[in-house]
């Protein structure tokens, strides 16, 4: 009789314990974690085809600040004898100017003197890689990258993941969500080497749909 009342006792428990199992809420507002319908549908073999393509890559914003190439963002503060790779300059860089909102997949950099501001955000692929948006701003520049990175190596997609790409145009990055605003570049100042520029006229946003841009006007 007490065997037949201990296993009562055991199954309720266990009934019990199954309702009671939470569900985790979803995040669907910051770059890093906003997904599209073809994410969603990938399956377990694309979750584990991204997992192992990302076991030994950057996980993070800060990540990629950290392994971004001097070709696109320099810190003038380096001292490239001692400091391998610019590894002590850039961390410096960030205490000082870096605002850094790893849960959104951005970075905003301050600028002063010589050393140019920059922006950075990420944006999640179906694959779980990465897709890096770059602008720097400097007195007499303002430059837009679209970057892949894989096996170590970086590559400028922009005419290929934005239409209508235009170096002559201004993307502002988001903070939040994964939609670009596109604005004219409107040039303020001229010279043989340089020009100043600041944003124009609104032109479109750019929503970021299956791995690529889409314009929507």
């Amino acid at each position: 009789m007490k065997i037949v009342i201990a296993m009562a006792c055991l199954a309720a428990f266990y009934a019990c314990g199954s309702e009671t199992t939470s569900v985790p809420s979803e995040k669907t507002t910051s770059n890093v974690n906003a997904q599209n319908s073809s994410a969603a549908s990938g399956g377990s073999q694309a979750s584990e085809e991204s997992a192992t393509a990302n076991v030994s890559g950057p996980k993070n914003v800060r990540d990629f600040f950290m392994l971004l190439p001097e070709k696109y963002f320099v810190l003038e503060g380096c001292e490239r004898d001692k400091d391998k790779d610019c590894k002590k300059a850039r961390e410096d860089y960030l205490k000082t100017f870096g605002e850094v909102d790893s849960a959104n997949g951005y970075i905003k950099g301050g600028c002063d003197g010589a050393q140019a501001c920059m922006e950075m955000a990420i944006f999640k692929r179906p694959d779980g890689t990465y897709l890096v948006g770059l602008a720097t701003e400097a007195e007499m520049m303002n430059d837009f990258y679209f970057l892949d990175y894989k096996n170590g190596a970086w590559t400028d997609v922009a005419n290929t993941v934005v239409p209508e790409f235009n170096k002559k145009k201004m993307y502002v990055l988001p903070r939040h969500g994964t939609t670009v605003q596109v604005f004219t570049k409107k040039i303020v100042e001229k010279g043989d080497d340089y020009e100043t520029s600041e944003r124009g006229a609104k032109l479109y946003d750019l929503e970021w749909k299956e791995g690529k841009f889409a314009i929507k006007r």
